[in-house]
């Protein structure tokens, strides 16, 4: 094959990963917020429609699902498989006259090889296994997310409910098959290379399902499921696995810390998942605790027999096995409501399951052979490592970090990322868990909530509710830190007066602003006595439960016109609004080196400033565009068109942006580069008060505001790293 046609089939290979890792991690949040805007909008109606059609389905994942063959025979998960590569290897004939229960191991990260294998048609399991139907089952919770639930369902996913499996194994004529990951999520948090833990000693509750129904047990072994990621260390009794173990009973999710290539990308690692001899099952309705322990017992010796006789084929060293812990610290969940483990895929599954029963001994990773894991970290691990941003004009004051200690590094690049995750996804994990916690037993606490919520509503359009606790915390000094970022002064404020603080650029998520505006890391109470900063954002952002709370805690308001006129019509002086003029517009244009603000024909900003005779205030932040990469695509571009049509609907704009990888200096990932930072405020324009200001005076106070821009950007660029030949291009 030429080596042009093998570059090609590995990028597409590639991407069959990322759509589906995207599919899996992000697609459920984005249709949730897709359809939380549409009823926010005039679009409202298709999504009323939309819930009345989800409320008349919602029994069909209970009840076999909707799958379809022609979405199962997509091109594209042929390429997924061929990736690893995936192989579904047959040792005996399964009769299509029986209904069977696969019992899948281990669990993995993200269960890929039961997805492949089971999900789609890319491995050949309908003509390995003819007249049989797989069904994967997974967390019911999800199947209450509009849109991705349906999709869900299309590749042959259901419900893990014991209703749902209940459906399967009982229908007459047989050829339904309920594979489920019986480890569950906790078993995910032993998921490494080399790794061979199964959690099974108390899983008890697929047996009793397999007698009540007379469906075959089949055990499945995946070689090669642990080897797709590495993940933090969280060895048993750390306070990183505490916190796993304490989540994973609420969220019903184990939450692995866990990376591959490139970040999120999993090792090319071949993975072959063995399908064993059906152990037949003689159907008792009502099964006695002796029944299901004699039947549990014949399935861990079968499904060791199977790893046993194929190991040294799949790669498993002779010396290794599958070796029993004989703790009793477990709960028997032989009488859940709903199956010990499901799922495929990220939202991992729901499971009752507390212990290990399985285990093999493995000794330290070693670091030769994972080069790009997290044994390399930090910002003085990528300076050392010579990556490609450390050719910015920034390295001197970079460099710097390489004098701190690992604990103070560690503690900077966490900080900076937890503000990048609150940023891209605390809303919608908010607005996630209010939600699923209406169909649990905590349902109260969420009509609480809601109730509060109703009753607060107007609160973020009403100067919000600060919090100086929050605005002090620690955290945001080792935010400061990582870049780290610095606030400048060139001039007094006095506090008998309002202040409009145009805020540029945008970025990517407004680091500079919020660390100087809306937390004390940098000092703004100091540097500006008597001022009173409020950051303002998106109205829809404080419709969101929880996420909205946060915001206000933190000084931060709705940028709406109600808003604004109660913040700056307080008796109160000294009343600062900061807005990022550009808006989510501008993030597009956030190339690291480039300096573009969208300003020419925002003057709605100028007007508000007449209507209360507030000052206007240029503010810059060097450095914000540097923190990340970002694809930019043309303006005559079909890409460019959908970010624009977003934009214009939801009121943000999607970008393919980049940083490094938390654990590895050269991989992709959310965490940003730790360029320098710093947030120059200029000298204030008086503003004469205008209760119905003209556009003559509109323009004019608009263009005496970019001058002054322009003056302080030319005056401070230098100092901060910005060749003398750039300029400030307002668009």
């Amino acid at each position: 094959m030429p080596a042009s046609s093998s570059r090609f089939c590995r990028s597409l290979q590639v991407f069959a990963v990322l759509q589906w890792l995207f599919l899996f991690l992000g697609l459920s949040q984005l249709c949730l917020a897709v359809l939380i805007l549409a009823l926010l909008s005039r679009a409202w109606i298709l999504g009323v429609l939309y819930l009345v059609w989800l409320y008349g389905d919602r029994n069909t994942p209970r009840t076999g699902g909707r799958r379809s063959a022609w979405v199962r025979n997509w091109a594209i998960w042929r390429h997924f498989r061929d990736y690893f590569p995936i192989s579904l290897v047959k040792t005996a004939e399964l009769d299509p006259s029986h209904n069977y229960l696969f019992g899948f191991h281990p669990h993995g990260v993200l269960v890929i090889g039961a997805f492949s294998n089971f999900c789609t048609e890319a491995t050949g399991f309908s003509r390995l296994f003819p007249g049989l139907c797989p069904h994967l089952l997974m967390l019911p919770c999800w199947f209450h997310l509009p849109v991705f639930r349906d999709y869900s369902m299309l590749s042959g996913l259901v419900s893990s409910a014991k209703a749902s499996a209940a459906y399967l194994l009982s229908r007459p004529g047989g050829g339904q098959v309920a594979v489920l990951a019986v480890g569950g999520p906790l078993e995910a948090l032993e998921a490494k290379p080399g790794a061979l833990s199964l959690r099974i000693r108390n899983q008890k509750g697929f047996v009793k399902l397999a007698l009540e129904h007379g469906a075959s047990l089949v055990p499945v072994f995946s070689f090669g499921e642990n080897e797709l990621f590495q993940q933090f260390p969280n060895p048993p009794g750390s306070w990183v696995r505490t916190a796993q173990e304490a989540l994973q009973p609420l969220l019903s999710v184990s939450l692995p810390l866990f990376h591959g290539r490139l970040g999120l990308l999993p090792f090319r690692r071949p993975i072959y998942t063995v399908v064993g001899a059906p152990i037949p099952v003689r159907r008792s309705p009502r099964p006695g605790r002796a029944q299901v322990d004699a039947l549990h017992a014949l399935y861990v010796e079968r499904l060791t027999r199977l790893f046993e006789e194929h190991k040294a084929r799949y790669g498993v060293p002779a010396d290794r096995h599958l070796l029993k812990d004989q703790s009793e610290n477990s709960l028997d969940t032989s009488e859940s409501n709903h199956l010990p483990s499901t799922t495929p895929s990220p939202p991992h599954t729901h499971t009752h399951t507390h212990t290990h029963t399985h285990t093999t001994p493995h000794g330290p990773l070693d670091k030769k052979a994972f080069p790009d894991t997290f044994f390399s970290w930090g910002p003085g691990a990528l300076l050392a490592q010579g990556s490609s941003w450390d050719r910015s004009p920034h390295l001197p004051a970079a460099l710097a970090c390489t004098m701190k200690t690992p604990k103070k590094q560690w503690l900077e690049a966490v900080s900076a990322y937890q503000f990048v995750l609150t940023f891209l996804f605390m809303g919608l994990s908010s607005f996630l868990l209010v939600f699923s916690l209406l169909f649990t037993s905590l349902w109260s606490f969420s009509l609480l909530y809601l109730a509060w919520l109703f009753l607060d509503w107007d609160t973020p359009n009403r100067g919000g509710r600060r919090s100086k606790w929050m605005k002090n915390w620690t955290v945001w000094k080792h935010l400061r830190d990582y870049y780290p970022i610095k606030l400048v002064k060139t001039v007094e404020l006095p506090p008998d007066r309002n202040y409009v603080f145009g805020s540029h650029p945008h970025g990517i998520m407004c680091t500079g602003t919020f660390c100087n505006f809306s937390t004390e890391s940098t000092g703004f109470s100091q540097k500006f006595p008597g001022l009173r900063s409020s950051l303002v954002a998106l109205d829809g952002l404080f419709h969101l439960p929880i996420y909205r709370d946060y915001l206000m805690s933190s000084g931060m308001c709705s940028v709406s016109r109600h808003s604004l006129d109660f913040i700056l019509s307080q008796r109160r002086r000294g009343q600062a609004v900061v807005i990022m003029i550009g808006g989510a517009h501008e993030s597009l244009y956030a190339l690291s080196g480039e300096h573009r603000v969208i300003l020419q024909n925002r003057k709605g900003f100028v007007r508000l400033a007449l209507r209360h005779g507030a000052s206007l205030v240029p503010v810059y932040s060097f450095g914000e565009n540097d923190i990340y990469r970002i694809k930019v695509f043309a303006k005559d571009s079909w890409q460019y068109l959908c970010q624009s049509i977003i934009k214009k609907y939801l009121g943000f704009a999607p970008c393919i942006f980049w940083g490094r990888s938390l654990f590895s200096a050269n991989s992709w990932g959310l965490l940003p580069f730790p360029a320098p930072i710093t947030t120059v405020v200029g000298r204030p324009i008086l503003v004469p008060q205008s209760l119905l200001p003209t556009d003559e005076e509109v323009d004019h106070y608009h263009t005496l505001y970019m001058k002054a821009l322009e003056q302080l950007f030319e005056e401070h660029k230098e100092s901060y790293g910005v060749p003398a030949s750039t300029h400030l291009i307002i668009m």
